[in-house]
């Protein structure tokens, strides 16, 4: 099966995956979400401010016919009156200019976030390959948003002529009105018209930044055999990390032994655990210095035996420390009892006093 292969696409994208295609410049963003809310933001700049940039761009043309008469032509002239015209003009239409930048940088950092990069201006030999871009015209992607465009004009334009048809029919019905009157229904029939096509385009373009981010998804899934290499270089390869694990073990276990021939006591269950105790002057309470079961067991006796170390079988003590106590860690309180007991008759064998 493809699924098995790792040829299939099934798996949801890694944090890992969307950072690097991020980096790429390749995220989830609709042009067409960003268009509306431009024209939603100029078109209300205008209904707002439409009397104040109208008032001023009127004054300035005056100022500019009324000084034709008085100045004299030359190109030192027609140069000042040309840079303190643009002044003006500019000083008038800033501020539309910087709301519009200002919210058409908020739209892209609401969709995408904030990242900066230059890997889609890199120069790439298939976008100028005249093979790969026949392969992009046609390619389902390009069908996809063909459909989308047809779509949205068909949308629009039928929202568009269902506003102008009845506007027109109130308007044409209006003969006996006086031209204020005409005037005025006309600049409120064109606002309504404007609202309702830019309400209806918003709506359109909220739906294609939602195909946006679908379709992103579907484009940055994984193969299994992708995951699996990515986890790889995450985690290191498993065989790897297994041979790591196996021989820091051996050298625990190595370490371990070692400790077994200085060890003041071997407690035995008798032979399927041995846990090897050590005690000196100062500490709290004797320590575990190593413990296993079966085979290790049988190593540590042997050790036990060829270092001198008393071997001493009490099933249930062997059990409780093998189960309870860590290697390198005290006895809890509650085998203090039976450990002094075992430690007692150790020094009583060996002549030593216990402390």
């Amino acid at each position: 099966m493809a699924e098995d292969t790792g040829q299939e696409r099934t798996e949801r994208a890694t944090e890992r995956r969307r950072e690097e295609t991020r980096q790429k410049g390749q995220v989830a963003r609709s042009i067409e979400l960003n268009s509306a809310i431009m024209l939603f933001a100029g078109f209300f700049i205008l209904f707002f401010f439409g009397k104040y940039i109208l008032t001023h761009l009127t004054a300035l043309i005056t100022d500019m016919f009324s000084l034709t008469p008085v100045f004299e032509v030359d190109t030192g002239t027609i140069t000042n009156i040309f840079l303190d015209m643009m002044l003006r003009y500019f000083t008038v239409l800033l501020p539309v200019f910087v709301i519009l930048i200002v919210v058409g940088i908020l739209v892209n950092i609401l969709q995408v976030g904030f990242i900066v990069t230059g890997e889609p201006l890199r120069p790439k030999l298939n976008k100028i390959n005249p093979f790969e871009g026949a392969k992009r015209l046609f390619s389902q992607k390009s069908a996809e948003t063909l459909l989308r465009d047809v779509l949205k004009i068909i949308v629009v334009g039928w929202i568009g002529y269902t506003a102008m048809t009845g506007a027109l029919d109130t308007i044409m019905g209006m003969a006996g009105a006086t031209a204020r009157e005409i005037i005025a229904y006309t600049g409120s029939a064109v606002f309504s018209i404007s609202m309702k096509i830019l309400i209806g385009y918003l709506v359109l373009a909220i739906l294609d930044y939602g195909y946006q981010r679908w379709d992103y998804e579907r484009s940055i899934m994984m193969t299994r055999q992708e995951l699996r290499e990515e986890l790889k270089q995450l985690e290191g390869d498993p065989l790897m990390r297994a041979r790591v694990r196996a021989v820091q073990r051996e050298m625990a276990r190595r370490r371990m032994m070692e400790e077994v021939p200085e060890a003041e006591v071997v407690i035995t269950n008798p032979t399927e655990i041995a846990v090897a105790l050590t005690y000196e002057p100062g500490m709290t309470a004797p320590v575990v210095v190593a413990k296993g079961m079966r085979l290790i067991a049988e190593r540590i006796r042997a050790l036990a035996v060829e270092a001198g170390v008393p071997i001493v079988e009490n099933v249930m003590l062997a059990q409780a420390l093998y189960k309870s106590v860590d290697i390198g860690r005290p006895i809890p309180e509650d085998l203090y009892t039976a450990v002094a007991e075992v430690l007692a008759y150790v020094y009583q064998l060996r002549g030593k006093k216990v402390v």
